[in-house]
């Protein structure tokens, strides 16, 4: 029962994140505590209109949204399980990507109103660089450091602390989410728990009748 709960836990992140953060671009299809092969669960979405190319606020949603489970298990047990393997890995290769090969930076960081201003916003980006560092040195495998253009980025110091700044962006802005939305997100599990697998339209009325709330 305890896996079972936070498996739940898991996947409404991933619900709540992609609801909240691509609920222009994305219609939530599946949502699932089924065991199917080494899955404990999953979530599934799919393009509302087919497109071939995304600017870079699609992509940081994306990105929110594979973190989003991290990010829950997090607010809920103060630890995350193993089952964040895969999102991190494919978190650290989209970051790496947006660096190396479209041009996506980190976003920038505004602090007003003080003279230590340029202190404030290195502090808060050196912030950001150290819990995207400990993602990533989470998803140290070799296939991601080859002879790839991904490999070339996390081999460079300066493209590498920005990949980093982006992901720890995206790893707190899904916090946020999942802690200004515990309620939200414990309905979400309780519904998972109890039917094992919602599908279809029911996955979107679930998430809408929720009211998930986006942070500021």
């Amino acid at each position: 029962q305890e896996e079972t709960r936070a498996t739940a836990i898991h996947e409404a992140g991933h619900a709540a994140a992609g609801h909240v953060y691509l609920e222009k671009d994305l219609l939530s299809t599946r949502l699932s505590i089924r065991k199917r092969g080494g899955s404990l669960g999953h979530y599934q979405s799919m393009e509302k209109d087919e497109r071939f190319s995304h600017f870079r606020g699609r992509v940081m949603g994306e990105l929110v949204m594979t973190l989003g489970a991290m990010a829950a298990e997090h607010v809920f047990y103060g630890e995350n399980s193993q089952g964040v393997g895969g999102d991190v890995q494919s978190a650290t290769a989209t970051a790496a990507a947006m660096v190396g090969m479209w041009a996506m930076g980190p976003d920038p960081v505004h602090i007003a109103g003080s003279l230590e201003a340029d202190d404030d916003r290195d502090a808060v980006l050196k912030r950001l660089e150290r819990i995207g560092s400990t993602i990533m040195n989470r998803a140290g495998s070799p296939g991601l450091l080859g002879d790839n253009p991904i490999g070339a980025v996390l081999g460079s110091a300066d493209k590498k602390r920005a990949a980093a700044q982006i992901l720890g962006q995206a790893y707190i802005t899904a916090y946020a989410l999942m802690d200004a939305n515990r309620e939200a997100l414990e309905k979400i599990a309780d519904a998972l728990v109890e039917r094992k697998e919602i599908y279809g339209d029911e996955v979107g009325a679930l998430l809408d009748s929720v009211s998930l709330q986006r942070p500021a």
